[in-house]
C-alpha cells in the first residue's frame, strides 16, 4: 500500500526516476505484492472454513464474503465519482484526467469486469484497474485449496505455476491476444501466495524477521532497476520473479516481534482497501484542486488528513457493516448445512 501511494505521489509531482530506478511502476509493483499476500491469507481462511464446516458450501460462503468485502466500497466510490464528476480516471504529472463514460463502461465498472476479456473498458476510478483481476482469481482459490489440502507436497502447485507462467509467456509473443487476456498474465503473480500457503504447512520458520524486511526492501529495487514500461515482456518476467521470491520466502521467516511495526502494519492493512480507493481523491483535492488556494505545507496537511480520515470513515460506515453482513449470510449457510446433516442422520 505504501508503494502504491508513494508511487502515485511521486508521479503526480513529475518524479518518474531516481538514478537507475524507474518509479513509474512503483504502484503496479505494490499491487503485484498485494496479489501474493491476499492469496496467502485467503488460503489460510479457506483452511479455517474447511476445518469448521467441511466442504459443503465452501465455494458459496467464500465468494459471498469476498463479494461483501469488495463490492460495497467499489460501487460507492464509482457512484461518488460520477455524481460529483471527479477527474479520477487517470493520473498524469501535475493533474488528473476525468472521463465521460458510456453506460456500458459504467455498468462494467460497477460489476468489476471492465478489464476482463475482449473489448476492455477504462476504469472510472484509476486504481480500480486491479479489482477485476482479483475478482476473477477468487473463484479459483477454493478449487486450488481442494487440490492441495489432501497432500502437503508442493509439487502440485509448483506444476500449476509452471504451466500458467509458460502459457502467459507464450501469450506475450502475440500482443493482440495478450491485450485481451491480461488476467492470464497476472495469474503467476497470484499463485506464489498459494505456494507460500502450501510451504508453511510443513516448514518450521527459522530465519530472523530482519531478513524478511531486507527481502521486502530489495525486491522493489530489482523490479524498478532500469525498468522500461514499453518493454512489456521484461516487466512481466520481473513481476513473476519478484512475486515468486516473496511467495517462496514467506514461510521461512519468523514473525516480526517489533510492536511498532506490527501495530502500524495492522492499521494499514485494516484500512488498506479504503486507502487504495480514496488516495486518488486525496492527492487531487490537496495538490490540484487547492493548488492556488493554500501554501504547500497546508496542502500537505490536507492530504494527510484525507488520506488517513477517508479510509477510516468508509471502513466503519460501510466496509465493516458489509463484512459482518457477509459473515451472517455465511453462518446462515452453515446453519442450513447443519440442518441437512441432522435430517440425514
Amino acid at each position: 500500500m505504501l508503494l502504491v501511494v508513494f508511487g502515485h505521489l511521486t508521479f503526480f509531482r513529475g518524479i518518474t526516476a531516481v538514478g537507475p530506478f524507474n518509479l513509474y511502476e512503483m504502484g503496479g509493483l505494490g499491487v503485484r505484492l498485494f496479489f501474493v499476500h491476499t492469496c496467502f491469507v485467503l488460503m489460510l481462511s479457506l483452511q479455517r472454513q474447511w476445518k469448521k464446516q467441511g466442504g459443503l458450501n465452501l465455494f458459496a460462503e467464500f465468494m459471498i464474503r469476498r463479494i461483501f468485502r469488495i463490492y460495497p466500497l467499489s460501487v460507492t466510490t464509482v457512484l461518488l465519482v460520477l455524481m460529483f464528476r471527479l477527474p479520477m480516471a487517470e493520473l498524469q504529472p501535475w493533474h488528473f484526467l476525468g472521463s465521460t463514460p458510456r453506460w456500458t463502461t459504467i455498468l462494467s465498472n460497477l460489476l468489476l469486469v471492465q478489464r476482463i476479456g475482449p473489448g476492455q473498458r477504462p476504469s472510472i476510478l484509476g486504481p480500480m484497474w486491479s479489482l477485476p483481476y482479483e475478482m476473477a482469481m477468487y473463484p479459483l482459490l477454493p478449487w486450488l485449496f481442494l487440490l492441495l489440502y489432501s497432500n502437503k507436497s508442493i509439487v502440485r502447485i509448483v506444476a500449476v505455476w509452471l504451466v500458467t507462467t509458460a502459457s502467459a509467456l507464450a501469450l506475450l509473443f502475440y500482443p493482440s491476444q495478450a491485450a485481451n487476456n491480461v488476467f492470464l498474465l497476472f495469474v503467476p503473480c497470484f499463485l506464489p501466495g498459494v505456494i507460500a500457503y502450501q510451504l508453511q504447512r510443513v516448514n518450521e520458520r527459522k530465519l530472523p524477521a530482519i531478513l524478511w524486511i531486507a527481502l521486502v526492501l530489495t525486491t522493489p529495487m530489482f523490479y524498478l532497476h532500469r525498468y522500461d514500461p514499453n518493454f512489456s515482456m521484461e516487466g512481466w518476467i520481473k513481476s513473476w520473479l519478484v512475486c515468486l521470491a516473496l511467495g517462496l520466502g514467506i514461510p521461512f521467516f519468523t514473525q516480526i516481534s517489533a510492536r511498532w511495526i506490527a501495530v502500524s502494519s495492522h492499521l494499514i492493512a485494516k484500512y488498506s482497501y479504503g486507502i487504495y480507493l480514496t488516495h486518488f481523491f486525496s492527492i487531487w483535492f490537496a495538490f490540484e484542486y487547492l493548488r492556488n488556494a493554500l501554501p504547500l505545507v497546508a496542502r500537505l496537511a490536507v492530504f494527510l488528513v484525507l488520506a488517513a480520515g477517508l479510509p477510516v470513515f468508509f471502513y466503519h460506515v460501510l466496509e465493516e457493516p458489509m463484512v459482518k453482513a457477509g459473515k451472517r449470510i455465511g453462518k446462515h449457510l452453515e446453519g442450513e448445512r447443519a440442518s441437512v446433516a441432522a435430517a440425514g442422520s
